[in-house]
């Protein structure tokens, strides 16, 4: 893909025929302008992709020294852990990082990135909030020569990312509940927005077909945030006057928020039903949750190491790496319940 000039200042006062101190004024929220004319210099920006350099002395050197890291929100403790991991290393080598949080909102995402790609980070670690929300923008600041990488996921071939290999674990996982008795798993969690099932719940689907177990549809909960989850399935269950057999939740998360609901309404895991995480955050030992692990430093390592690959090398191929995974047998999985 040829690369782009960034838009400047110049480009932007040349699009909309104001001055560059109107166009400060409007940025900085500064009086002197009118509502319309802050309103349509800030379009214009954000439509040509110009965002004002927040640091000249870094326009002038080139570079920030700062890699920044925009994460969907820090509940889920796995993200926490997982920054942890990427500030250790970048401090190490001599750099330093930069937290940004979306909130789940697309739009944050995107202002974030517009910000931070004009000269506070020199390169970027994303988890995206939809993956395909915002390619176009991704696409546009790949196309400046902007170094971006994405995690947990590949949104395309032509972005660097690390992913996450789940079949081996999953696989594992539903052998061992085969084998105390388990015939149906139900799953409760977050499905990306696709016509197509994608992500851990794709791999579920296909490991349950592979060793011939079946889906409970009837007992699963979809596009759930974790926050909510444990709530809505339980009061799903007792609407249907049913409980499922096991459960494969889409994190930790959502694994914790399941448990501590069952916890409240009186019920046993793995008594009642069993309960597998994914993630294996801290607090996943601590209740005895079974979860899935990867090796969150090994992980980090990785990232930065196809970062700087790609900051010092960015006319080479696209990289994607896959990391694997292991299966943690703890307390919340366990035979089948029998029931009356």
């Amino acid at each position: 893909m040829p690369q782009e000039k960034r838009p400047t200042l110049k480009d932007l006062i040349k699009k909309t025929g104001f001055s560059h101190g109107a166009i400060s004024r409007a940025f900085n929220g500064q009086p002197g302008i009118s509502t319309a004319t802050r309103d349509l210099i800030l379009k214009t920006a954000r439509e040509m992709g110009y965002y004002p350099n927040p640091s000249a002395r870094n326009f002038k050197r080139g570079y920030s020294g700062r890699i920044g890291v925009i994460l969907p929100n820090l509940r889920n403790s796995n993200y926490s852990e997982l920054y942890e991991q990427f500030d250790r290393l970048l401090t190490s080598s001599g750099s330093s990082s930069i937290l940004a949080l979306t909130h789940d909102d697309v739009e944050v995402e995107a202002n974030t990135i517009l910000h931070w790609s004009a000269g506070e980070t020199d390169a970027l670690i994303l988890n995206p909030v939809r993956a395909k929300e915002n390619i176009d923008l991704y696409r546009k600041v790949k196309s400046w020569g902007y170094p971006l990488l994405f995690l947990y996921g590949n949104i395309g071939g032509d972005f660097d990312g690390v992913g996450v290999d789940y079949d081996n674990s999953i696989a594992k996982a539903l052998k061992y509940l085969q084998n105390v008795g388990h015939r149906e798993v139900a799953y409760v969690g977050q499905i990306p927005p696709s016509p197509t099932p994608q992500g851990k719940y794709s791999v579920l689907l296909r490991q349950l077909q592979a060793c011939g177990m079946s889906f409970d549809e009837k007992h699963s909960v979809l596009d759930v945030n974790a926050e909510v989850a444990g709530a809505l399935a339980l009061d799903r269950w007792r609407r249907l006057g049913s409980m499922p057999s096991v459960v494969v939740a889409y994190n930790d998360h959502t694994a914790t928020s399941i448990f501590y609901e069952a916890k409240y309404r009186g019920l046993s895991i793995p008594g009642d039903f069993s309960l597998l995480g994914s993630d294996d955050v801290s607090e996943a030992k601590l209740i005895g949750l079974s979860t899935i692990r990867t090796d969150r430093m090994a992980l980090a390592t990785e990232v930065v190491r196809m970062l700087d690959v790609r900051m010092k090398t960015p006319e080479e191929p696209p990289q994607y790496s896959t990391m694997h995974c292991e299966l943690v047998l703890r307390d919340s999985l366990g035979p089948a319940p029998k029931r009356k």
